[in-house]
């Protein structure tokens, strides 16, 4: 397994494997012009939300928090911040938070240039020199410890669990044990498996946080829906399935012991396994592990998934060899000889882990190929 990397060290410690230029409308009325100018910068790529100064509360402060997670994120090396003055509950706050970090810098509003056609002909004027500069950065060895693997699933099936799952776990031990950071996520998945995970905690907080994860699901499940989510998703006399199926879920992330566990409004920090408790619907999810720092993200699915994400390097893996074959275009690598008998599983945990390696060090994967680069900013309390 090759392990030599090739990173871009940022003045916060941080190490990235893009050296993205990030458009970043600071609110939702602006995402179009943000689309318009990163399709004439190279390197440049646009932050799609439709949200800002509709989210208050708890809500606005985690929009701010996701927002200048992206904003710092470690494949970003530069970041053009577009603004309106009628909307302006964001403009001061994150492009500091993105100069101290040592990103590149320029910001726009809107309303003191004028329309769409000069404010995306100021914008571009205004990305272009960050996008030279970039572009002329030099790559720079990095240890495998800096990597952070976040690890999602969608578009699940049988093969996914019985076989994708396990391949996908043992290459996130072999980078655990390279001194990587692997996150684990998906609150409602692992519902039915925290008293069995909170075991694998290295100490009581750790332990603790994961039992008290589950049990704000139910209450917020609970209050929001009116629903008792235990028996919502494990109806009588299916508890024993649902445990299995949650610990299915949690093996795409490996069997190495749980360090920590962190909030969605927070960076995480390994090394080891840890968990990010977030929502586990796909754009969601991926938001807050690429704002939570995941510099890649391993994305296993059965049935197939086109989903990217803006700032995180997204690896796409399979072990249904119809899916691979029919979405080939989307899906980077395809574990279904292990599903067929063909390959050991540390053969085909081997070529996740190469893969990986070569993404982080250049090598385009298929989402980034076809510019996926979705997004979709959670609710507490709301979104699962």
């Amino acid at each position: 397994m090759a392990e030599s990397l090739q990173g871009y060290v940022r003045a916060d410690g941080s190490v990235g494997f893009r050296n993205h230029l990030l458009v970043v409308p600071l609110t939702g009325c602006l995402q179009s012009l943000a689309v318009r100018m990163a399709d004439k910068v190279p390197g440049a790529t646009a932050l799609v939300h439709g949200n800002g100064c509709d989210f208050q509360g708890k809500d606005g402060e985690l929009l701010a928090t996701l927002l200048g997670g992206f904003a710092t994120h470690p494949n970003v090396g530069g970041v053009l911040f577009l603004s309106m003055g009628c909307a302006a509950m964001l403009a001061p706050r994150i492009p500091e938070l993105a100069r101290k970090s040592g990103r590149l810098v320029a910001e726009l509003n809107m309303h003191t240039v004028g329309g769409t056609t000069a404010t995306v002909s100021r914008g571009i004027e205004l990305a272009m020199p960050i996008s030279r500069e970039l572009a002329s950065a030099a790559r720079k060895p990095v240890p495998l410890s800096s990597l952070v693997i976040g690890t999602k699933c969608g578009s699940s099936n049988n093969d996914s669990f019985e076989f994708c799952h396990p391949v996908a776990g043992r290459a996130m031990d072999h980078f655990v044990d390279g001194g990587a950071t692997v996150v684990l996520s998906e609150d409602c998945e692992l519902y039915h498996g925290a008293p069995q995970l909170a075991k694998r905690a290295v100490d009581k907080k750790t332990a603790d946080g994961i039992l008290s994860m589950a049990k704000k699901i139910g209450e917020y499940w609970q209050g929001r829906f009116e629903i008792d989510f235990e028996t919502f998703s494990a109806p009588k006399g299916e508890k024993e399935k649902a445990v299995k199926r949650s610990l299915e879920h949690a093996a795409k992330a490996g069997t190495k012991p749980i360090r920590a566990i962190f909030d969605m409004s927070e960076r995480v920090k390994g090394p080891g396994l840890v968990i990010l408790n977030a929502p586990n619907t796909d754009l969601e999810n991926m938001t807050c592990l690429a704002a939570a720092g995941c510099n890649v993200i391993l994305f296993t699915t059965g049935r197939g998934t086109v989903v990217g994400s803006p700032t995180a390097i997204t690896v796409k893996v399979t072990a249904t060899e119809a899916t691979y074959k029919r979405m080939e275009e989307n899906l980077d690598v395809d574990v279904s000889g292990f599903t067929r008998g063909a390959e050991s599983l540390d053969q085909a945990a081997s070529r996740i882990f190469d893969r990986i390696v070569a993404a982080a060090n250049g090598q385009a994967q298929k989402a980034e190929i076809l510019h996926h680069a979705e997004i979709a900013f959670p609710l507490r309390g709301v979104t699962f």
